[in-house]
């Protein structure tokens, strides 16, 4: 009863932030000219490189932005908004960018590289001095045949470490990962082989890395029943693992994990979001949060969240849609005092090659330093793309300062398209309406806004790549300080 009339109050606040909908709080919005040429390739749903764009000073940040056809320019921006340097990277052949990541001396660049004479493909990382944009290293990071799964590579939060690898499979089934892990530098750290041999049937892992270079190694075994997670450091060969079935039959009913989301926290621990649905209709059973504990050697469980028919029930009636579908753990959210938020978002496509792209509500878990829920509510949202653009436009971007949480949207409200700003209280999920930040976004067919190149600066401070809904305007890079 307590959670439902919790989320009952949250949403009813949401519901009065959309009805109200006041106008921009913008204190400052300065803007220049931007040049940009839209990503044409790759996955469009799953997008590889979801941010392009990192604050390096109260002032300055840099961004990576295609620039031309197999052209990309890794670029500093300062307080006038104009380009400190430039330095453009040449893709070759069937080359293209897998991760960009900073760590205030460097920027870092990884792209994937496939010759299909020799029949082989590579990771080849770039480093930039984020002073003077220069070049100072480039380096093949790790190689493998091109028939094999795709090489990946996942960076540490402070971008001081990172580890590629390389799946080795045999019918489908995941065997074992090969894997280097680098410094900042591009020097090689360690070689590490992460061994599936006993771990039973799986199809896929996730790697991630702290800032300390330890990896965590995620699976899900057991007919997507167990999830097991494993933490090799880089001083000895030892091999920490915690596992746990979040799946089988509970209460008469056989459930499966259909959804994970992992936040790595630098206190060697990791947080793990998994929805769980229920294997005879599909229907959403549950979320359930577990702590990976690895200092302190032990989980800790969250109480697990119910998607009953009353909670149901609530979610459609306030979105207006007939069943509780198409919803994907997209983001946690770790405060300093050690609250955490688990939100989930409803995306889907209408079907087809060329069809448009929706991303509409998003449900918000939050739970304090125990693992204890405190309070669940709702955020309505409409927002449509053409298949060309995905969600590189639509979606939401986050951010976290203390126990205030924004989310920044493209939306149309009351016939208004803008970004909207909303503000919501991590502690209590008290929200703010969403307030549009004054940029009068155009609404046609034609790239709008970038999410790509969102960041913030400081608190009140964030750059936006947008189009203006004056016919004449192209896209503008603006500096918007909030009240």
């Amino acid at each position: 009863m307590r959670t439902n009339s919790l989320f009952l109050f949250a949403y009813l606040l949401v519901v009065v932030a959309l009805l109200s909908a006041p106008v921009a709080r913008a204190q400052k919005i300065k803007s220049a000219a931007f040049t940009y040429v839209p990503e044409t390739a790759g996955d469009q749903y799953n997008q590889r490189i979801p941010k392009k764009a990192f604050a390096i000073s109260p002032t300055d940040f840099i961004i990576l932005s295609r620039t031309a056809d197999n052209t990309y320019a890794v670029e500093r921006y300062g307080a006038d908004l104009k380009a400190t340097w430039s330095t453009p990277v040449k893709l070759v052949g069937q080359e293209t960018v897998e991760s960009f990541s900073q760590n205030q001396q460097t920027a870092l660049l990884i792209t994937h590289r496939v010759s299909a004479e020799q029949g082989s493909q590579a990771l080849y990382g770039r480093l930039f001095d984020v002073k003077t944009g220069k070049e100072l290293k480039q380096a093949k990071l790790l190689e493998a045949p091109s028939k094999s799964r795709r090489l990946a590579v996942a960076t540490s939060a402070d971008g001081s470490k990172l580890v590629t690898y390389h799946s080795i499979t045999r019918d489908e089934q995941l065997r074992s990962i090969q894997a280097v892990v680098y410094d900042a530098a591009l020097t090689k750290i360690k070689d590490r082989l992460y061994d599936f041999a006993n771990a039973g049937h799986q199809v896929s892992a996730q790697v991630q890395i702290d800032n300390h270079g330890n990896q965590f190694v995620s699976i899900l075994t057991n007919n997507s029943m167990r999830l097991s997670v494993r933490r090799y450091n880089n001083r000895d060969n030892e091999i920490k693992v915690m596992e746990v079935m979040l799946g089988g039959v509970f209460d008469g009913t056989k459930v499966y994990v259909m959804d994970t989301n992992f936040k790595l926290h630098q206190d060697s621990s990791l947080y793990a979001a998994v929805l769980v649905a229920e294997e005879k209709t599909g229907a959403y059973h549950s979320l359930k949060m577990v702590r990976f504990d690895y200092a302190a050697g032990n989980m800790r469980f969250a109480e697990e969240f119910r998607f009953t028919p009353e909670f149901t029930e609530k979610v459609t009636k306030a979105t207006g849609a007939k069943r509780l579908e198409d919803l994907y753990l997209s983001d946690i959210l770790i405060s300093t005092e050690g609250q955490t938020l688990v939100i989930a978002e409803k995306k889907y496509t209408d079907g087809g090659e060329h069809s448009d792209y929706h991303a509409k509500e998003l449900l918000l878990f939050a739970y304090n330093e125990y693992l204890q829920p405190t309070w669940n509510s709702v955020i309505l949202k409409d927002q449509v793309a053409p298949a060309a653009e995905g969600f590189a436009g639509i979606s939401y971007s986050a951010h976290l300062t203390g126990n205030r949480l924004q989310l920044l949207t493209l939306e149309t409200i009351k016939g208004k398209t803008d970004l909207y700003s909303r503000s919501i209280h991590l502690l209590t999920g008290a929200a703010e309406p969403p307030k549009a930040v004054g940029l009068n976004v155009a609404n046609d067919k034609q790239v709008a806004f970038v999410k790509d190149f969102t960041t913030w600066l400081d608190e009140r401070t964030i750059t936006a790549v947008n189009r203006p809904s004056k016919a004449s305007a192209g896209l503008r890079l603006s500096r918007i300080t909030f009240k």
